[in-house]
């Protein structure tokens, strides 16, 4: 029985606090029922076979004394273990408070995390990182601390809880130049008041009497560079404690994401701003995909980068600008040409994350295709050496930078083929024209040289003599074309669209050249029309007024340049011999008015060329070309423009 009961009682201080009472409650009347039976059997076996008379007293004795022993036994049992559950309780009293409190820092850094991570520029995210320590994790005071521009110095960009003195004594310490060589690389990141960390030396008196005797510093990083520090100040020599240091190292994380994905983001709408701005340039193809190229390595500060284009008439592909792929047999270009042309077949972008030691040194890449009106015509391909420099989260933005890419390159492709066309067209038409012209007159001249030389050899001088004058005159002539078309190919303005204003110039340089009076209205006479427009109306003036002084023998041309409702009107009138009769076209003398090119030019822009003219009245040219109403100047009421420059030499 002994046995049993020692074993019970080895094994109830065994067990927890809440088990023993657990057991004592299951068992106490079994424990009862066994002091009982021990005190009975001591009775019978000790007292009573004396058979004395102090026997009755002897047996109350011995029950006063063993109940005394079990009532303070039991009692003292009780109180131990109630002091045990009071201080158990307490224990976990604290344990939750502690908790509580973990709990709600967890929720403001969440709450800081939130607002931070959604910032719209790096001064909000710095407005709450910088009370963020005081709310955290109690500290004194904080400071936010940024290196300059070239990284030499540190500056003070914020402080929150420093007395006036102790930001004053700062911001003049560092405004002396203090070097941010160490901040930069400093991995002790705990200072103490009388220490030799740069942000205490020279302004400790101050800490000391703000009552700060401690620092801890977190590091912002961009890109695996630190750009600044947060400092949170303690009044304790010790710092924060372990959980307050890791809660803080928790928001220098926040916080550098935060930075550095602003950064990223304002550099990438930069460099759509940029390709914007590109693709307004009217560049040569060639310039405009250098340029674009560039803009989308420096917005995701990329190693590598390729535009690709899709021959689909040889069936090749022809990479039209690349930076930092070395040669076409490099592992690098390799692998841009592969995974854009991956990325051209799925007409889908590609974002890889790549593994380490690759012969490409790469260690993120990305692939877009270049996409216009549902067609698929080329990629473009960044990478670089960091593992999330292109990652998912630039997905979006990717896609709108190809897609800006891809509208700007096939515009330059569209703009450049438009120019290929027009400069054949303009060939052409000045190969018909100095056929018709030019060559005609020196065929003529030709033949009337022969005609010379044969009355030179047979001595009749004075048919010769009166040839001469109309070699002059047709040499004369000649001359006159030769140096229209030179000035007509080098017509330029500094803007084509003052069609009125532009036409005006050639048309009083035109009368002072060739002694043909002019008379120009144009209203209004501030008139702007679209280039094209502008350009061909200047063309067809040009080839109608040399018209004039070729063939129609006029000495008075009027010019009138209008807007007639939705359309612009162009009418050149002369009072020449008109155009001449059948048999004389017939000789090839006067053939040739270009009215063709006239026409050709006037059909280009929608337009229209009347002619209407008659055997020695003089002629008339009228073009007509659509406007847009959205283009169309409003009237003025300002007086016609008039140019005769021989109606003052009388």
């Amino acid at each position: 029985m002994q046995g049993k009961m020692a074993s019970f009682w080895q094994h109830l201080r065994q067990q927890p606090l809440h088990q023993q009472l657990r057991l004592l409650r299951w068992n106490a009347p079994m424990i009862v029922l066994a002091l009982a039976a021990l005190h009975q059997l001591f009775v019978q076996t000790a007292i009573r076979p004396l058979n004395s008379p102090v026997e009755w007293w002897l047996e109350v004795l011995i029950y006063t004394v063993t109940g005394s022993i079990a009532a303070w036994w039991g009692l003292t049992y009780i109180a131990r273990n109630a002091a045990k559950q009071s201080e158990t309780e307490q224990e976990l009293r604290r344990a939750f408070a502690d908790l509580e409190d973990s709990h709600r820092k967890l929720l403001a850094l969440d709450r800081m995390g939130q607002y931070i991570a959604s910032a719209p520029n790096e001064d909000e995210v710095y407005k709450v990182a910088v009370q963020a320590p005081t709310e955290l994790v109690g500290a004194k005071a904080a400071t936010l601390v940024i290196f300059e521009e070239d990284q030499q110095t540190l500056n003070l960009a914020m402080s929150w809880g420093l007395s006036e003195d102790y930001a004053r004594a700062f911001h003049d310490y560092l405004g002396q130049g203090v070097g941010a060589e160490r901040c930069r690389t400093c991995s002790t990141l705990h200072a103490h008041v009388d220490g030799d960390c740069p942000l205490f030396v020279g302004v400790a008196d101050a800490a000391r009497e703000d009552g700060v005797q401690s620092l801890m510093c977190l590091p912002i990083h961009t890109e695996q560079e630190r750009i600044g520090i947060l400092t949170a100040y303690f009044p304790s020599a010790d710092g924060p404690k372990e959980e307050q240091a890791h809660l803080l190292n928790i928001l220098g994380g926040v916080i550098a994401f935060a930075v550095d994905s602003l950064r990223a983001r304002e550099r990438q709408m930069e460099a759509l701003h940029s390709l914007d701005e590109a693709s307004r340039a009217h560049k040569s193809l060639t310039e405009l995909a250098s340029q674009t190229l560039h803009t989308a390595i420096m917005g995701w500060k990329a190693q590598a980068g390729a535009i690709f284009l899709y021959d689909s008439t040889r069936d090749q592909w022809v990479c039209l600008s690349q930076q930092g792929l070395d040669d076409l047999a490099s592992a690098r270009f390799g692998f841009a040409q592969q995974l854009a042309q991956q990325a051209f077949a799925e007409q889908s972008f590609i974002i890889r994350a790549l593994p380490s030691k690759q012969p490409h040194e790469l260690r993120s890449a990305a692939a877009l295709p270049l996409i216009s009106e549902g067609e698929a015509f080329g990629a473009l391909f960044l990478g670089t050496k960091r593992p999330q420099g292109l990652n998912p989260q630039h997905a979006d933005l990717l896609q709108t930078f190809a897609h800006q890419i891809a509208l700007a390159l096939r515009n330059a492709q569209l703009s450049q083929e438009l120019q290929q066309t027009a400069m054949l067209r303009e060939r052409y038409r000045l190969a018909r024209e100095f056929h018709d012209g030019l060559a005609q007159t020196l065929g003529f001249l030709g033949f009337q040289l022969e005609r010379v030389a044969r009355f030179l050899q047979k001595g009749e001088y004075a048919k010769i003599e009166r040839e001469l004058p109309e070699i002059r005159q047709v040499v004369r002539s000649a001359y006159m074309d030769v140096r229209e078309a030179i000035e007509g190919l080098r017509l330029r303005w500094d803007d084509p669209t003052r069609l009125a204003e532009n036409l005006g110039n050639y048309v009083e340089d035109f009368a002072l050249q060739t002694g043909i009076e002019v008379n120009f209205v144009a209203h209004p006479p501030n008139l702007i029309v679209p280039t094209e427009i502008a350009l061909q109306f200047l063309r067809i003036a040009q080839e109608a007024l040399t018209n004039v002084r070729k063939h129609a023998r006029a000495d008075h041309v009027d010019i009138h340049l209008q807007i007639a409702e939705t359309a612009l009107e162009l009418r050149v009138a002369d009072n020449g011999i008109g155009f001449p009769e059948t048999s004389r076209q017939a000789t090839g003398k006067n053939g040739g008015f270009g009215l063709t090119s006239m026409r050709e030019r006037a059909e280009s822009i929608g337009g229209r060329l009347s002619v209407m003219t008659g055997s020695d009245r003089g002629a008339v040219i009228l073009v007509t070309a659509p406007l847009s109403a959205d283009i169309i100047p409003a009237t003025t009421d300002a007086s016609p423009q008039f140019l005769s420059p021989l109606a003052d030499q009388g």
